[in-house]
């Protein structure tokens, strides 16, 4: 044990380490609240995504199946525009990924369809 420590350890030492654990609790309850909302926030963000993303699911389809059975669409020939323009942005993965705009590029507001 320390001698500084053996000799002035008293009640306003005791008191200072309590008041400094007090603290240290109270930050972290306070980060963990803040941890919490984040988390709330970002799960209802995802709900929100997932949402849209039946909805569009739900547009494409029967946006589809109204062309293909009023024979205005070619199933080969829309899989293959599909293809193509699956390959604009360089990889074949069923979706289309957004490049950040260039310093020349316009960018373009989205445009709500509905």
């Amino acid at each position: 044990m320390d001698l500084w420590k053996f000799v002035f350890d008293n009640e306003y030492r005791q008191r200072a380490d309590i008041e400094s654990l007090r603290e240290t609790s109270k930050t972290v309850r306070r980060d963990r609240m803040r941890q919490s909302r984040a988390l709330k926030s970002q799960e209802s963000r995802i709900e929100e995504l997932e949402n849209q993303v039946g909805e569009l699911a739900l547009l494409c389809r029967s946006m589809l199946t109204v062309l293909r059975e009023n024979g205005s669409i070619d199933p080969t020939q829309f899989q293959e525009t599909l293809s193509k323009i699956d390959l604009e942005d360089g990889v074949a993965d069923g979706k289309i990924t957004k490049d950040p705009p260039s310093d020349n590029q316009p960018i373009i507001p989205d445009l709500d369809a509905w």
